[in-house]
């Protein structure tokens, strides 16, 4: 089974914009990819809705909890320095809690190209592994 944690910009770029970023968690659904996720990913999907792009908070009850349903909510142990931004540590220490196989970011360059057994990867490149015909 390929395991993924999805960063939180992609999530909110699903949300907001659509595209690539929700033919991703479109295409973890519908292949059955376990999808990680901590509660400092979500927290910071919530906040950048509600903070940056003015989401009330009905409408963080409304869509957050159906996409948290879709995911196996982990609790990183482990405290990483490895990401340029220290902010994005945390990402990282979801995919080293699950072992997972790909994070999925729009900003790979925040992260090496691999840790340990997860590969970096952006949306597109994860469609294009999964979906040869999508570009």
């Amino acid at each position: 089974m390929t395991k993924v944690v999805v960063d939180a910009n992609v999530y909110i770029s699903a949300l907001v914009f659509g595209g690539a970023p929700q033919q991703v968690l479109d295409l973890i659904q519908r292949q059955g990819l376990s999808l990680y996720i901590s509660e400092s990913i979500m927290n910071e999907v919530a906040g950048t809705l509600l903070q940056k792009f003015n989401w009330t908070e009905a409408e963080a009850r409304w869509f957050l909890p159906p996409l948290w349903e879709r995911c196996i909510i982990l609790r990183p142990t482990i405290r990483l320095k490895v990401c340029p931004d220290p902010d994005d540590n945390h990402i990282l220490e979801c995919a080293r809690a699950g072992q997972a196989d790909f994070l999925i970011t729009g900003n790979a360059k925040h992260f090496p190209k691999s840790y340990e057994t997860t590969k970096v990867i952006s949306p597109r490149q994860f469609l294009q592994m999964f979906l040869p015909e999508a570009d």
